[in-house]
């Protein structure tokens, strides 16, 4: 089903420990947003697990799973990373949605300092600044000098995210990250619940 790493199971339980009330389960979400997963971590007790919910047995705790999550969790794997870059739960889950862009089979700098540098202007700047109105950007791909970026949330299907792409987050990109020469947008707006045409 899914893997904890030990440095997720460690931070789970003692997250679970220091829960007012106590709590002795963790329920994860899954839902597809677009070209990637949205993870959902809450405390919960067992009290509250539901007839097709799926409950796995970890060492002090239960991880709660409803049905459709379960599937997309399968052989995925939960670890917690801190350092200096990153900080937080990550997933590695081979049920991720997979592109156009990334089923190309073109070289994908994914790991690299650019797509660092990305990631870390969408999480400390872009994304909280716009999740006032409830939208997200992730990084999808970064290729031929290009950043592919997917929107979630508010700003999947909105009306305003060419405005709010070209004037916003691509001339934030490119002052930033000089190594990139343009932002596309792999989002499919014309689906999912608020499209636009």
């Amino acid at each position: 089903m899914i893997t904890l790493t030990d440095p997720a199971r460690e931070k789970i339980r003692s997250a679970l420990d220091r829960a007012d009330p106590p709590r002795d389960a963790l329920r994860i979400g899954v839902s597809e947003n677009g070209l990637r997963f949205d993870y959902r971590l809450s405390a919960t007790s067992l009290a509250d697990v539901l007839n097709d919910d799926t409950v796995i047995e970890e060492d002090g705790f239960r991880l709660v799973l409803d049905a459709d999550s379960a599937l997309r969790l399968r052989g995925a794997t939960l670890d917690y990373r801190e350092s200096l870059v990153e900080s937080g739960f990550k997933f590695d889950n081979p049920n991720e949605p997979k592109s156009p862009v990334l089923q190309s089979g073109a070289r994908h700098d994914l790991v690299g300092p650019v797509s660092e540098r990305i990631r870390q202007l969408l999480e400390s700047e872009i994304n909280p600044a716009i999740a006032a109105h409830g939208g997200r950007v992730s990084l999808v791909d970064v290729r031929n000098s290009k950043a592919y970026l997917a929107f979630g949330g508010g700003c999947h299907g909105c009306g305003l995210v060419d405005v709010t792409l070209k004037q916003g987050i691509e001339a934030r990109i490119l002052e930033v990250v000089p190594e990139i020469v343009e932002v596309v947008d792999t989002t499919d707006h014309t689906a999912g619940e608020n499209p636009y045409y």
